[in-house]
């Protein structure tokens, strides 16, 4: 930890208080003068630290900008270890810890930053990560689980998702299978699980799971591509205090409850409670994408298996589906499309499993 780091959550600690630089500086054994350094840097990323002649320094207001040392600190509180690194600016959280991972890193950790250059998303799409808008964040875990089980990390983390959003926000949030969590009809979330195995030993080496959730709407709004489906958990974007470590507390805190548990799959009523598709009639499309029509055509001359009524999702969060012709499938992966009430049009969403 910083030695920012450490003057801001000292001050977060004593919060309405005034500490003078020589009380600081004999908490945290460092000099005033670099005591003094460390608040004109907090100062200048926007934090309302007050100075006043003889009573010391007070923390008035904490923008709303990502902190390890706030994180770790609410996750102390609830009996978390576990540790937290924050970047300004990376290509992909994810694509870090898996080369921290190919470095040898041993231990799991989160791993947060304010802005990704090259955000991933499902199948080799990016997600649109601009400055300040968003939490994105990986975990770098060693779960000791087979290759199907870890597959269902990306629903433990869904469920950890809507549950941390609807605490913070006080809207319901719904969850369209297998992995995307909305609000008011529109997707407000992104999930990504990645692992390397062992061919060797047959056995997962690490796990990297990633979530995007977009907490309030760009100035210059969503890009054109994906408008009409993305959404925010706030439709200002005017930032709240603290509002986004704040999520990444409720979320981490709900992930790591279901991970200690893991391949227990406790989470699976908060998933299956919020989501929307059952009872719903979809188009199903095979996991290799859209067909072309001479496809679609030759495989619905031997069964009408392009609709199907969704009859539930199994503890596989394998989405049981009956088509026209009356034949019944669990699906594990693919993509459905659904006609949401009121909207013109089908929206696309896909399964995402874990990958090599």
């Amino acid at each position: 930890m910083t030695i920012r780091e450490q003057i801001l959550l000292l001050l977060e600690n004593h919060r309405g208080e005034f500490l003078s630089g020589q009380q600081i500086a004999d908490k945290l054994s460092v000099t005033r003068a670099g005591v003094w350094k460390a608040i004109k840097a907090l100062q200048k990323e926007g934090y309302g630290i007050e100075a006043v002649n003889n009573k010391g320094y007070i923390l008035r207001k904490a923008p709303d900008v990502l902190s390890a040392a706030f994180i770790e600190k609410g996750l102390h509180e609830r009996g978390i270890s576990l540790p937290v690194q924050v970047e300004k600016m990376v290509d992909s959280t994810n694509n870090v810890l898996k080369r921290y991972a190919a470095e040898g890193k041993r231990c799991d950790m989160v791993l947060l930053a304010e802005e990704q250059s090259a955000g991933k998303g499902r199948r080799g799409r990016t997600f649109f990560s601009p400055e300040g808008t968003g939490l994105y964040m990986s975990l770098l875990l060693h779960p000791d689980a087979s290759h199907e089980e870890a597959a269902m990390l990306t629903t433990l983390t869904a469920a950890s998702a809507a549950r941390a959003v609807e605490k913070i926000s006080g809207e319901e949030t719904q969850i369209k299978w297998v992995n995307d969590v909305l609000m008011r009809g529109k997707k407000i979330s992104g999930i990504l699980t990645e692992g390397s195995a062992s061919l060797e030993e047959g056995k997962l080496e690490y796990v990297v799971v990633g979530i995007g959730i977009n907490i309030y709407e760009p100035k210059e709004g969503f890009p054109d591509e994906v408008r009409d489906v993305a959404g925010a958990v706030f439709t200002s974007h005017i930032p709240r205090e603290n509002l986004r470590n704040l999520l990444a507390v409720e979320f981490l805190s709900n992930f790591m409850e279901y991970y200690s548990a893991f391949p227990a799959r406790n989470y699976l009523e908060e998933y299956r409670k919020r989501s929307f598709v059952i009872g719903k009639r979809v188009r199903v499309i095979p996991p290799g994408g859209m067909e072309s029509s001479g496809e679609r055509e030759g495989r619905k001359k031997t069964a009408e298996r392009e609709y199907a009524l969704v009859l539930g999702i199994d503890d596989d969060c394998h989405l049981k589906v009956q088509y026209e012709d009356g034949t019944k499938e669990d699906l594990s992966s693919g993509e459905i499309s659904i006609r949401p009430e009121g909207h013109p049009c089908f929206e696309s969403f896909e399964s995402q499993g874990l990958s090599k």
